[in-house]
């Protein structure tokens, strides 16, 4: 009988704590007015087209490109695939930018170790623009 009295007590305090106050209670509590928020939003403030269209097609532009590369690390297990001519766009997109990264680490055991910090670089920068429109009010 008594876990079922703790129950009843712990439910009814718990709904009293979510109830509205009514209005004799409201009117009595002096006006405080809160201290002036700043919103910084971090590059292009407000929901404009323009915010929609740079950073909603730069976060397009790089989840396709990291499928690109993503294809081009998988191709380069086959040798013979640099030779179809249907897949040469895909290296012809994909040599400039996996060269920055193999003039720095070279390849070691006959493994091309340089894919790593290109993709870490390229999934560091989806998700810097996916954070450039995030709405920084949600935070607080």
């Amino acid at each position: 009988m008594s876990a079922r009295v703790a129950l009843l007590l712990f439910v009814a305090s718990s709904a009293a704590a979510f109830s509205v106050p009514p209005a004799s209670v409201c009117s009595r509590r002096p006006h405080v007015h809160a201290p002036p928020t700043t919103r910084v939003d971090a590059v292009i403030p407000g929901d404009s087209v323009a915010e929609l269209v740079v950073l909603g097609g730069t976060a397009n532009f790089l989840s396709i490109y990291n499928i690109v590369l993503t294809a081009r690390i998988l191709l380069s297990w086959f040798p013979q695939s640099m030779s179809v001519p249907i897949l040469q766009p895909l290296f012809i997109v994909t040599e400039p930018f996996l060269a920055l990264f193999r003039g720095l680490i070279p390849p070691f055991a006959g493994i091309d170790f340089s894919l790593i910090p290109a993709l870490l670089l390229l999934q560091a920068a989806s998700n810097s623009v996916l954070a450039l429109g995030a709405d920084l009010s949600l935070i607080q």
